[in-house]
């Protein structure tokens, strides 16, 4: 149990890492460490709703969280 917990957070942790420097220049990097805390413990329902039904792809989904002040938390 203990590892599946870790491997989640690492997965959260990747795709923050992956949005700072794989999607393209970020002149305004997102450094709210609440927003980011909030992503890596709900990534599965965001990328669900955003990318899977809604409209974006994966790389501007993650572009959005890492440079653009993160994903909205209320919708």
């Amino acid at each position: 149990m203990k590892l599946a917990i870790i491997i989640y957070l690492m997965v959260g942790v990747v795709l923050l890492v992956v949005g700072f420097f794989g999607t393209g220049e970020c002149r305004l990097k997102n450094t709210d460490l609440f927003s980011d805390a909030a992503f890596m413990l709900v990534w599965p329902i965001y990328f669900t709703v955003d990318v899977i039904i809604g409209p974006l792809k994966a790389a501007d989904w993650l572009h959005m969280q890492a440079c653009q002040g993160g994903i909205p938390l209320l919708r």
